[in-house]
């Protein structure tokens, strides 16, 4: 028989993408499965929960409740300041 040969085959590429970016396009677009879904529904439930009790608590403050009743007298000194310029406004005309 003869001898094994030495020479090299070479395959040549059928496509631009190297297996690097293929895989790395595979993890990029993998769908997530039902339990991680379902798991990061309960946290994010959890998380209402906790950021609803938090402005509870932030609204029973003192120091809350003044500023928003600040506001609210600020809010109808200028709404009337608004009501008799325009009052003064339509008279003119």
């Amino acid at each position: 028989m003869s001898a094994p040969s030495s020479q090299k085959v070479v395959l040549k590429s059928t496509t631009k993408v190297s297996l690097n970016e293929r895989f790395t396009n595979m993890l990029k677009n993998k769908q997530p499965t039902a339990v991680s879904l379902r798991a990061t529904m309960q946290q994010q439930h959890l998380a209402s929960a906790r950021n609803r009790r938090l402005a509870q608590q932030m609204e029973n403050r003192p120091s809350v409740q003044a500023a928003l009743n600040h506001k609210q007298v600020r809010w109808k000194m200028r709404r009337a300041e608004l009501a008799d310029l325009l009052t003064v406004l339509f008279s003119v005309f």
